[in-house]
Order: C-alpha cells, then sequence, then structure tokens
C-alpha cells in the first residue's frame, strides 16, 4: 500500500499523488513530498529505482529484514533504519522502519503496520505543521513518535519487575520463575534496540550531516535524551531483574541445605540404633550378653536415651 502527500510552496497539500507528479516534485526544491510504502510489492520497488533513484543497497535492505538499526549517508539522501516496537499475543516484537531523507522528499518503508506512522499520516491529513517545516522536521516527528512508543513498554515491564520480584521472595514457585525469565528477556530485547539508536542520534547531533538542518539538531537531542532515560530504566531493570534471579537461587541453596543438614541429623541420631542392632542380628551361635533378661531392658534404655542425649549436644554445638 502507497500513501503520498506533497506540501507546495503555497502551503497546500495534495495526497494520492501520481507518478509524474513524483517527478515534478522532485524537481521542485521548495516542495516537500512523503510517500509511505506498506508491504512494497513489485510496483513500488520499480518506482523507489526508477523515479527517486535509490541505490539498489537502499532498495535491498527495504525489502529483506535488517537485524540492527543504521545510518547510511549516500549522496542524494541518507537512509536511515530504525525499529519500533509492539506488542502482539502477549509477546514484544520489533517492527522495521525504512527511512530515506532528502533534500525535498521523505520515503519510509515498512513491511508492516506501524502505529506511530500512521498517526503522523493522520497529522498531515489535518494539515499539521509538521509537514510544513522541512524534510528533516518531518523525519524527527516520525522518529521521535517511533521512539515516545518505547515508554509504556518499558513502564509496564517496570512494574512486571517490580511485583515478579516481590512475589518471588514470598513464593518462589516454578510460573513465577518463568515469567522472569520472561520478563528479562524482552528487557534485552530492548536493550538490543536501544544502543543503535543511540549511535544514530549520537551521529545526527554530532557530524554534519546532509539534509539536517543544524536549527533543528535540538529536537534530536532531545530525542537522544529520551534514550537515554530509556536506556537507564532498561538497564535498571535487567540489574533488578538479575538480583532477584541470584536472590532465589540463594533462597533455593539454602533450602536445600537446611534440608541436607536435617536429613544428615536425622540418620545420625538413628546411628546408634543401626549399629547396635546389626551386631545384635548377625547370625552367632551365642550371645553370652543375652543371658540375663535385663540385657534386654537396658539396652532398650540405651536406644531411646542416646537419641535425647545427641540432639541435646547437635544443639549445643548448632548442627541442628
Amino acid at each position: 500500500m502507497l500513501r503520498s502527500y506533497l506540501c507546495n510552496p503555497d502551503g497546500a497539500i495534495e495526497c494520492g499523488l501520481s507518478v509524474d507528479r513524483f517527478r515534478s516534485a522532485l524537481n521542485s526544491k521548495e516542495s516537500l513530498l512523503w510517500v509511505d510504502i506498506e508491504d512494497p510489492q513489485d510496483e513500488e520497488i520499480e518506482l523507489l529505482l526508477e523515479v527517486f533513484e535509490l541505490h539498489p543497497l537502499t532498495v535491498e535492505d527495504c525489502i529483506m529484514p535488517n537485524v540492527r538499526p543504521k545510518l547510511v549517508d549516500f549522496e542524494r539522501y541518507l537512509f536511515i533504519i530504525m525499529q519500533g516496537l509492539a506488542r502482539t499475543d502477549g509477546k514484544l516484537k520489533t517492527a522495521e522502519l525504512d527511512i530515506c531523507l532528502g533534500g525535498n522528499f521523505l520515503i519510509t518503508i515498512r513491511s508492516e503496520r506501524i502505529k506511530s506512522v500512521d498517526d503522523d499520516c493522520a497529522k498531515v491529513e489535518r494539515k499539521s505543521p509538521i509537514f510544513k517545516r522541512g524534510a528533516d522536521f518531518l523525519f524527527y516527528s516520525i522518529a521521535d513518535s517511533l521512539i515516545d512508543s518505547y515508554f509504556p513498554i518499558i513502564e509496564e515491564l517496570e512494574i512486571r519487575v517490580d511485583e515478579l520480584g516481590t512475589r518471588l521472595m514470598s513464593d518462589s514457585a516454578r510460573e513465577t520463575l518463568q515469567e522472569l525469565m520472561a520478563v528479562y528477556s524482552e528487557l534485552v530485547l530492548l536493550r538490543r534496540a536501544l544502543a543503535p539508536h543511540r549511535e544514530i542520534l549520537s551521529r545526527i547531533n554530532r557530524d554534519e550531516l546532509p539534509f539536517i538542518k543544524p536549527a533543528n539538531k535540538v529536537y534530536f537531542r532531545d530525542m537522544y535524551d529520551h534514550l537515554l532515560r530509556m536506556s537507564e530504566l532498561v538497564d535498571s531493570g535487567r540489574e533488578v531483574t538479575t538480583m532477584s534471579l541470584e536472590a532465589y537461587a540463594t533462597i533455593v541453596s539454602n533450602r536445600l541445605n537446611e534440608i541436607m543438614k536435617t536429613m544428615t541429623a536425622l540418620a545420625t541420631l538413628a546411628l546408634p540404633l543401626v549399629i547396635v542392632t546389626g551386631v545384635f542380628g548377625m547370625n552367632f551361635g551365642e550371645h553370652p550378653e543375652l543371658g540375663p533378661r535385663w540385657i534386654y531392658h537396658l539396652l532398650s534404655v540405651l536406644f531411646v536415651g542416646s537419641i535425647p542425649v545427641m540432639a541435646y549436644f547437635f544443639r549445643k554445638f548448632k548442627w541442628l
């Protein structure tokens, strides 16, 4: 699906342009053309190659999924790959957004629906002023909406980390541990997505890139600050999750040690009984000790009496 918007020098906005109108708009330095392509087909790919004259490597990156966001400086445009986040069927997934930023045009390409881009399309259709401040400001608006969509997910994960960490201390059930591990995996995914975005914005703020007006760099610096804050929140969540998992492992280890100590003490308490009964249970022809009847009663008293005596000494030396 292709959507197109053109801001003319007089401020009028056109929608749904033809291919010939694309060519004339690209030749006008005072106009601003935005083309948004969702799930590009052969016709859109040919349009990118023939009309916009994008580099074949750029088109290849737009078609094939990329793992890492990046920024590449071509002669006629900047090529930026960014990632949005969305929760689908309870799972956190990334959605790639490819952006080509030129002097008087902006192209956004995505393989699936991205809410932040759809929201900016709706703003332009309502004649929002963001479309009249240049291609770089339009790029900032789209990128800022994309990055801001991370905040609700990070806040949700923060709440879940605190809740699961507290629950794990009181109820170390396997389900709680699995939920905490799932949250940890999502935090790792967030960290992998945020780190390369910081590199992109750092380069925009640091280098003199074409098609980025110096007056608009203040907006990108603000977005960079947002990314730093989100990265700190994600790192804090990972640390809390790691500490909770380590505390859980310590609790389980201590519980196992207590169980083994109790079982060892019980086995030791029963040891005299095992030895004496083993000796008297041997198949000898005669047992001289069993002559008088009081021997049986004496041994029974020794059996029973040895248990509290040993328990007393275990308590005294804090072995039990």
